[in-house]
């Protein structure tokens, strides 16, 4: 007697990647930078991208590791603080089975 089945695997990678929806680039210490939060199966994060809600970049980082406030968003456009308001976050990034994944959500810069 012979017996056959199929079995589909689903990785569920929920949880690798963390992103803040809001913080503060006031100079207080806390919450000063908004940077890539992930897990040790996140290679790099391949793109941080940040945009006004009428669509214009203020802010890009590419090939970059993750969990390095260095590489991460001061809440500044051309050298300048923003005021508070609502920003589009874009980012890809590259697991360490050679998947890439993007994200894409609101941030909020507080003052």
């Amino acid at each position: 007697c012979t017996a056959s089945d199929e079995l589909n695997v689903f990785v569920d990678r929920r949880g690798n990647v963390f992103l803040p929806n809001v913080f503060s680039p006031n100079g207080d210490g806390a919450n000063d930078v908004f940077f890539v939060n992930a897990s040790p199966r996140v290679l790099q994060v391949d793109a941080l991208q940040v945009f006004s809600r009428w669509g214009e970049p203020v802010f890009e980082a590419f090939n970059f590791p993750p969990n390095d406030p260095q590489f991460g968003w001061d809440g500044t456009y051309r050298g300048q603080p923003l005021n508070s308001a609502v920003f589009i976050v874009q980012v890809t990034v590259s697991y360490i089975d050679g998947a890439a994944e993007t994200f894409s959500q609101e941030v909020i810069l507080m003052k």
